[in-house]
């Protein structure tokens, strides 16, 4: 693993102050689920012949290979018991008290009617449970449902979804016992926590014009205006980001852009002939502040109480959506969902809600080809110059971010068996975000492997932020501590990231993989957002 010295304070300073950084995802705490695919696994969900299981576990991820997607039942379940020696035995005979609580528990806020989850599945009733045991099985077996990425090294999160290892044998052994019911089909599931999904936000915003691109762009981004016309301001709280063709988004930016530059926007608006513009990197408009976004398995976002986002008198919102053609490019009309502070809740806090601030923290991503593969990409300066033609400097910034983190090409060259990983030590005083830990995320692409940011690395109080052992694309939520946790100006924060070539697909051309915007190209990125302490 290639890990960096500690950059010197003018040097990040030097190097952050041109970088508009081209990534998905940013936020605040979150409580809800994915607003696109939640879980493709689930998707066979709407069939009830468990002899088609198998084939649905297999094709449940069509972004990474086949031999990637699904986890065996023996081996989760395996790896759940040695890690807790034994488990424990929680099915008692009876659906009431063994069963239902953990669907109610651990789905319905997904999958009750108004979640994300009810295109594949609705949860109303047992009798939605039973009649699907044996495939619901399949799945919770695989480990993919309910989806909860962050591994055992992480701290303890809000929203845990995730079963226990007893928790999943009691559905097995239910399930093998006949699925035996002690209470009526037609008994209510009730979600424990709140159904997922921001419930009649304040605002609703949309661009003027759907967007529809090409596939002869493959990854495209473009920016539109989102306006959520407020000439006084306002502090938003919460808000979600609601993809419209979920089958070519592949990740959405939202910047605060000051009313300054509302007329530069209108002239680059429609000047290629279609809504909005083209825009690598960030905005384009050279104003702006990078707040919200969205990902694959991203949650709705709410703000703790007392905090949230000011957006300045007449200011307005600009989102940069990354599209991903394959075989179609159809008109898009992603929406914004948000909510504005009320005068009541302003006055609770004070007159003034505490500013919520979002800091980015970065490692290279260098990932050679593998011995035996070969191609002329496969050489690094061709891949740069291939992503530069694409995407322009702003959308490739591999070079920008060796530089940052005082790494070179040169410390990833031997990585050639198809795995790769790199690491950068940061100064969160210089980075710009200290206070308490309110959520942390982690980004790669499609063939990330796994990742993990550590504070403070090496001393007395080193502490995991964030663990994720297998990393899964279609899952990138903000996780939000239980604990309190408090980042200061002389912490230092560890990113690392490992990425495995077996994960690309196969029908792509030979290439060396750098730091590019493109969905087959990679990141290695991550965001703390803090609050001041109280």
């Amino acid at each position: 693993m290639a890990t960096a010295n500690l950059p010197s304070p003018r040097a990040v300073l030097l190097l952050l102050a041109p970088i508009a950084f081209a990534v998905a995802i940013v936020a605040c705490g979150s409580s809800a689920s994915d607003s696109t695919d939640p879980g493709e696994a689930t998707e066979a969900a709407t069939s009830t012949s468990s002899a088609d299981a198998e084939d649905v576990a297999e094709d449940s991820d069509d972004t990474e290979d086949a031999d990637q997607t699904t986890t065996s039942a023996t081996e989760t379940t395996e790896a759940a018991a040695e890690e807790s020696e034994v488990v424990p035995v929680l099915y008692d005979g009876s659906f009431a008290n063994s069963i239902q609580p953990i669907f109610a528990d651990r789905c319905a806020s997904c999958h009750s009617p108004g979640g994300p989850g009810t295109t594949h599945w609705v949860l109303e009733t047992v009798d939605d449970i039973s009649v699907r045991h044996e495939l619901l099985s399949l799945i919770i077996q695989s480990g993919r449902m309910p989806p909860w990425p962050a591994g055992g090294d992480s701290p303890a999160f809000h929203e845990d979804r995730s079963l226990s290892a007893g928790q999943v044998q009691a559905v097995l052994d239910w399930s093998a016992d006949g699925a035996p019911l002690d209470v009526s089909t037609d008994t209510p599931i009730e979600p424990t926590t709140e159904v997922i999904g921001l419930d009649n936000p304040d605002l609703l915003l949309t661009p003027a014009n759907p967007y529809a691109g090409s596939t002869e762009v493959t990854d495209d981004y473009r920016c539109q205006v989102y306006d959520p016309q407020l000439p006084e301001g306002g502090w938003i709280t919460d808000y979600e980001f609601i993809p419209d063709q979920t089958e070519v988004v592949h990740h959405a930016i939202g910047y605060m852009v000051p009313a300054a530059a509302r007329a530069r926007a209108e002239t680059q608006d429609g000047q290629d002939g279609k809504p909005g513009w083209q825009c690598y990197g960030s905005s384009g408009l050279g104003e702006d502040e990078l707040f919200i976004g969205w990902a694959p398995g991203q949650l709705p976002s709410e703000m703790p109480e007392g905090t949230g986002l000011w957006l300045e008198p007449g200011a307005f919102i600009v989102v940069q959506i990354h599209y991903h053609y394959e075989t179609e490019a159809p008109a898009d009309l992603s929406a914004l969902a948000i909510n504005v502070a009320g005068e009541d809740e302003i006055a609770a806090a004070g007159g003034r809600l505490d500013d919520i601030v979002v800091t980015e923290y970065i490692a290279p991503a260098e990932i050679p080809c593998a011995d035996g593969e070969t191609g002329p990409l496969c050489d690094r300066d061709a891949a740069y110059a291939a992503a530069i033609e694409r995407y322009g400097e702003e959308g490739v910034r591999a070079d920008v971010f060796l530089r940052l983190c005082g790494a070179s090409v040169e410390d990833f060259a031997g990585m050639t068996d198809g795995r790769a990983s790199a690491s950068c030590h940061l100064p969160a005083g210089l980075m710009g975000g200290t206070g308490e830990i309110i959520s942390v995320l982690g980004h790669e692409h499609e063939i990330g492997d796994w990742f993990k940011m550590t504070l403070n690395p090496g001393r007395p109080d080193e502490q995991v932020l964030l663990d994720i052992p297998d990393w899964d694309f279609d899952w990138q939520y903000n996780y939000r501590p239980v604990d309190k946790i408090v980042i200061d100006a002389d912490d230092v924060v560890l990113i690392e990231c490992g990425w495995d070539r077996n994960r690309r697909d196969p029908d792509l051309e030979p290439a060396y993989i750098l730091w590019a915007d493109g969905t087959n190209d990679e990141m290695c990125f991550a965001t703390i957002s803090t609050r001041p302490v109280s």
